[in-house]
């Protein structure tokens, strides 16, 4: 379907096209006449939900998932249920306490039609002058209960005070700024006033106490962990504490590393005193053997060894205090120092007795041994002294060892214990100090401003009656022009030729239009057209057959056209100077016991035609036929019943060159038509052809051309250049 169809479409239908906007937008008019007068205002709310408050300095990034889901709980807060009610109860409220309306507050017919309904019960719930009790009472008085009276106005529809023309109240964001519009309308300019104005201010109430509430709750969360963990610190550092004092530990780290650096002092000493111990006992070996095996003098004495022992326990004391770093017996040492003097003179004055008294002829030489003796004696005793002080002081150190081993693993686990606790507190601690930010944040951010506060509407709402009758118009329009299309897309008519053909698969040698009450549209030319189209068909055909050349005329159905073709074609014949014979095969219909023509006939009331409805079976072939009946003419044309009662002679039918089967360009194409078509083009297997008939006199451009019409010069010059355009 192209364009110019379309719009010969509308054409067809401009009646309709015409009636149907105008009728529906009457309708419109006439419901809408009476539409209230309304009014709306608004409030704007600067929310600060995505703006800094200044008290995070770092730079902040935006999250536009979390800032969604922040207006997303605003908006669900703006429509819940619960501020409906609120919101409700308010207006109720301050209508309960006025003795006469008040143009700000509500209209004198709001008034009068609100407080003529109230119950007195609900009058009696109110405190002149006093809005908070009023609105308590108000509140503990409602119960779900379709016979209470505010339970049945919030939830009943009522137009003012129910939850659903509440919930008309409107919340939006402009553009991606901070700022919520609240806007609302109403019939009455006081009530939408008021509806905006307590519904911004129980909105901005409900988000600030829920923020407040949510902060306050995980501010009290830290501090009471922090509070537990601040225990657990301080315990395990008071078992520290303990742990040192029982075990005399002043810094264990400190301590240890002193032990070690003794010890490593006392190692390196104590080797160094045992070599010169050592060395000064092989010397004082080395001499006792000399003197005594060259001057026979015998320095090992009672009285030697007594002065030695002495000696000896005089230099274990005197190393033990010179050993020991924190010794404070300086007087003890004195003491012993003094005293081991004067055993060293005595031993000094017993060898120079022995001396005297044993070896006076020895000479200078033994006396210079036993000075040598003497101080190798001395020496080796103090090294001796020295060396077992130092073995002593080195078994302290390894008792300080097995002692100072299991307290460092036990302070290291108490340590351990108190770094995982002082790590707990610290994050606890920077948490907390992050929700206190966070706190005092959303108490600035939950802290909501009114931006623009809500205005009395003075002026009402435009009327949009001349837009819903506009509409209406438009879419009535657009709704019968879209059926038309979509049924003429869906039309299973066999309308045009070029449809005929691409059902049947027939050449289409022509197509009559049916007839057509418009004066603007010469039809008889059309007709004149198609019987010449077909006489050309049927000279064709018979160009090299014997006279008479026959010519059959089928349908598919009844009331198909076969005899309004057939008087065409037969004055066609004649106004070309050949003669021509009709012979009519069609049987009578009885129709409520009365016989009829054909239905075929309708309209032709001026074709000669032999009727031999009867005769048809008695003839093999048309020879025959037309020497039994005396048959003389250029061309037959014979005009069958149509092929769903039956074929009643095949044999007759089956030889003739020109066959023609009409079918009504209104009737729709079946399953039904192709079994037809099939069954005749086995019964006449040689030159089937389709024509169409009763068809729309705009559907046979395709094969005439420009149909002739009386056309306006517009209308000329419109086709003419949509036919540029448009293939």
């Amino acid at each position: 379907m192209n364009i110019i169809k379309f719009l010969k479409i509308i054409s067809n239908k401009l009646l309709y096209v015409l009636l149907i906007p105008t009728v529906a937008s009457t309708i419109v008019f006439f419901l809408t006449k009476d539409l209230p007068v309304k009014y709306t205002t608004f409030s704007t709310i600067y929310s600060g939900v995505t703006s800094n408050s200044g008290l995070a300095v770092e730079a902040l990034r935006v999250d536009n998932v979390a800032t969604q889901n922040e207006y997303n709980n605003l908006m669900t807060i703006l429509k819940s249920n619960s501020l409906f009610e609120d919101v409700s109860l308010h207006l109720l409220t301050q209508h309960l306490l006025l003795t006469k309306p008040e143009k700000e507050i509500i209209s004198i017919k709001a008034y009068n039609e609100f407080i003529n309904s109230v119950p007195d019960e609900v009058k009696k719930l109110v405190v002149k002058g006093n809005f908070e009790k009023t609105y308590s009472n108000l509140k503990k008085y409602i119960k779900e209960d379709e016979n209470n009276y505010i339970y049945r106005l919030m939830n009943f529809g009522n137009k003012y005070y129910s939850k659903q023309a509440i919930s008309n109240v409107k919340g939006e964001r402009l553009t991606n700024s901070d700022l919520i519009k609240i806007s609302y309308e109403s019939e009455d300019a006081g009530i939408c006033y008021n509806t905006v104005k307590f519904t911004t201010e129980l909105f901005v109430k409900r988000y600030s106490t829920l923020k407040v509430s949510q902060s306050n709750s995980t501010v009290a969360y830290f501090e009471n962990q922090l509070k537990e963990a601040a225990l657990k610190l301080n315990g395990a550092e008071q078992k520290l504490l303990d742990f040192n004092i029982d075990n005399d530990i002043i810094n264990y780290y400190e301590q240890t590393e002193q032990v070690t650096t003794q010890q490593e002092k006392i190692e390196v000493k104590l080797q160094e005193v045992k070599m010169e111990y050592e060395a000064a006992q092989a010397v004082l070996i080395k001499l006792e053997r000399e003197i005594e095996t060259r001057y026979k003098i015998n320095i090992r004495n009672t009285e030697v060894l007594r002065i030695r022992e002495k000696l000896v326990d005089y230099n274990n004391a005197i190393t033990a205090i010179e050993i020991d770093e924190n010794s404070t017996n300086a007087k003890q040492l004195l003491d012993l120092k003094s005293k081991r003097n004067e055993v060293l003179e005595k031993l000094e004055n017993k060898v120079d007795s022995i001396y005297i008294y044993e070896n006076k002829s020895q000479g200078i030489e033994s006396q210079r041994l036993l000075s040598e003796w003497l101080d190798a004696v001395k020496t080796q005793e103090n090294y001796n002294a020295l060396f077992k002080s130092m073995k002593d002081r080195q078994i302290e150190f390894m008792k300080q060892f097995k002692r100072y081993a299991p307290l460092g693993a036990t302070i290291k686990r108490i340590e351990r214990e108190i770094h995982v606790f002082e790590r707990e507190y610290l994050s606890i601690l920077q948490d907390l100090g992050m929700a206190r930010q966070n706190q005092q944040n959303m108490d600035m951010r939950s802290d909501m401003k009114v931006f623009d506060d809500t205005q009395f509407p003075i002026n009402a709402i435009a009327s949009k009656k001349n837009l819903y009758v506009t509409v209406a118009a438009m879419f009535s329009l657009i709704f019968f022009l879209l059926a038309v299309f979509i049924i003429e897309l869906m039309d299973k008519r066999i309308k045009t030729p070029s449809l005929l053909h691409q059902l049947t698969g027939l050449n289409v040698v022509g197509a009559f239009c049916k007839e057509n009450k418009k004066k603007f549209i010469n039809t008889e030319m059309i007709e004149q057209r198609a019987a010449l189209m077909i006489f050309e068909k049927m000279r064709q055909l018979g160009s090299e057959s014997p006279r008479p050349f026959v010519v059959q005329i089928f349908s598919s159905w009844d009331n198909a056209g076969k005899l309004f073709i057939a008087k065409y074609l037969s004055a066609e014949i004649e106004r070309h100077n050949f003669t021509v014979k009709v012979l009519n095969f069609e049987p009578e219909i009885s129709i409520d016991g009365v016989i009829a023509k054909s239905l075929d006939n309708e309209g032709v009331t001026d074709l000669e035609a032999m009727n031999l409805q009867d005769k048809i079976n008695q003839f093999d072939t048309y020879i025959e036929l037309f020497n039994a009946e005396n048959i003389v003419s250029d061309f037959v044309i014979s005009v069958l019943s149509p092929v769903s009662n039956g074929i009643d002679n095949p044999v007759l039918i089956a030889n003739v060159k020109a066959n023609f089967i009409v079918y009504d360009a209104s009737a729709l194409w079946s399953e039904a038509d192709n079994f037809i078509l099939d069954k005749l083009k086995n019964a006449v297997p040689n030159g089937l052809f389709a024509i169409l008939t009763k068809a729309e006199p705009d559907n046979l451009e395709e094969i005439y051309g420009e149909i002739p019409k009386k056309r306006s010069f517009i209308r000329k010059l419109l086709k003419k250049l949509l036919k540029r355009v448009i293939k």
